[in-house]
């Protein structure tokens, strides 16, 4: 079946476009005419190859979230899902949504459920939303259901854009100090090391070791780069696999400082995630699966997997939690089985994930409180280390001339 795009007339002045799956044109063009559609233009819907290099890859998050509360939005002002759709797809300004949009509205017209036409598009679209718009066809709370998950998503989004604030500045000011480093060994050490030779004065150890450094970076510069790159090429291909990324991943959480804010965020992933499944009425073992397959942090989805593997033989769930104390706290596994216990698992994830999102804010308060200081220590210690071994063997020299 291939799929073709068509523009047809609504009424005098105003153009649509839809999507058809025919086996040909001639075949769309006779469904179409059963249809009472006068079709204006109709051409296939395969992307040449420099429409395929130039096309976008991957819709923004920010997109995703925008379209789920205008659709929320849309839902609850009394819009069918169609023409809400419809409406929705002239707004976003990505093209590879809109596109997705146009395939979902076709085979919402075939007659597929809406969570089954979302179904077909989860490497764009988190892999719970067919699963929560499913839930919310079956509750008839369709509105509410897309507003629960914009809520979510636009959380999540928040989260992202603080962590980056927070990197963003250590990361440029590291990046600038390694560049000025580099030309202070390459051209500026250089100059000094043979005005000193010149002098014939004894120099101090750190001036020594200075232009030890020096000569280092500027004879086996190239080495040094090679080696960098092979060590990065075999980290990157160690990652790849799943014990090295299972391992890596693990050290992640170690990390001080920056290892209580990935896991905390993790956490809150994970826990407002089932907390939002299971609030939809999706069954336990379906949402665990869903959030497995959206995991991307091999230790956690290790932990789910077990989770599902003792439901399934009829034990408790919070079990795998409280054996993995180094993933997840004790107060989350032993709060989640009182929560079991009494029958009120939703409620628990929602005050649990509440908790764990004020202490992400916590965290990451602290961890810009701190990041300065070190940084400026470490900057502080290099640039005295720098200024030292160029001027104590000056200080030195003017001595002698006095």
């Amino acid at each position: 079946m291939n799929t073709f795009v068509y523009t047809y007339q609504i009424r005098p002045g105003h153009v649509a476009t839809g999507k058809v799956k025919a086996l040909s044109a001639t075949h769309a063009k006779s469904y179409l005419k059963k249809r009472k559609i006068t079709v204006l233009s109709l051409k296939s819907d395969k992307v040449s190859f420099l429409e395929f290099l130039f096309s976008e890859k991957q819709v923004k998050s920010e997109d995703i979230v925008a379209f789920s509360q205008l659709f929320a939005s849309c839902i609850k002002s009394g819009l069918t899902v169609k023409d809400a759709l419809t409406l929705l797809s002239k707004q976003v300004d990505s093209k590879l949504l809109k596109k997705r949009l146009a395939d979902i509205m076709t085979d919402i017209e075939s007659g597929q459920l809406l969570s089954m036409a979302f179904q077909k598009h989860t490497d764009i679209f988190p892999p719970f939303y067919p699963m929560l718009i499913k839930g919310g066809e079956a509750s008839g709370d369709l509105g509410n259901t897309l507003d629960y998950i914009g809520q979510y998503l636009e959380r999540i989004q928040n989260l992202k854009k603080e962590l980056i604030g927070i990197f963003m500045y250590p990361a440029i000011v590291f990046t600038v100090g390694m560049i000025l480093m580099s030309v202070i060994l390459s051209f500026v050490a250089p100059t000094f090391k043979k005005v000193f030779i010149q002098s014939k004065s004894s120099l101090p150890i750190l001036t020594k070791l200075l232009f030890v450094m020096s000569d280092l970076f500027f004879h086996f510069k190239w080495a040094i780069a090679l080696v960098l790159s092979v060590t990065t090429m075999a980290g990157v291909i160690y990652y790849r696999t799943p014990s090295g990324k299972r391992t890596i991943q693990r050290q992640f959480i170690s990390i001080p400082l920056i290892g209580k804010v990935i896991q905390e965020t993790l956490l809150l992933r994970f826990l407002k995630g089932f907390e939002i499944l299971l609030n939809n009425g999706v069954p336990i073992l379906e949402a665990l699966k869903v959030i497995e397959e959206g995991t991307h942090f091999l230790p956690l989805s290790d932990i789910i997997v077990e989770m599902r593997r003792d439901i399934s033989k009829g034990l408790p769930l919070s079990g795998p939690l409280i054996e993995a104390k180094k993933m997840i706290p004790p107060m989350i596994s032993y709060s989640l089985t009182m929560g079991e216990k009494s029958g009120d698992l939703g409620a628990t994830l929602s005050r649990l994930s509440q908790f764990v999102d004020r202490e992400i804010t916590f965290s990451m308060k602290r961890l810009a409180s701190r990041l300065d200081p070190i940084l400026t220590v470490c900057l502080g210690i290099i640039v005295l280390f720098i200024a030292l071994a160029i001027y104590l063997p000056i200080f030195d020299m003017m001595g002698k001339v006095r």
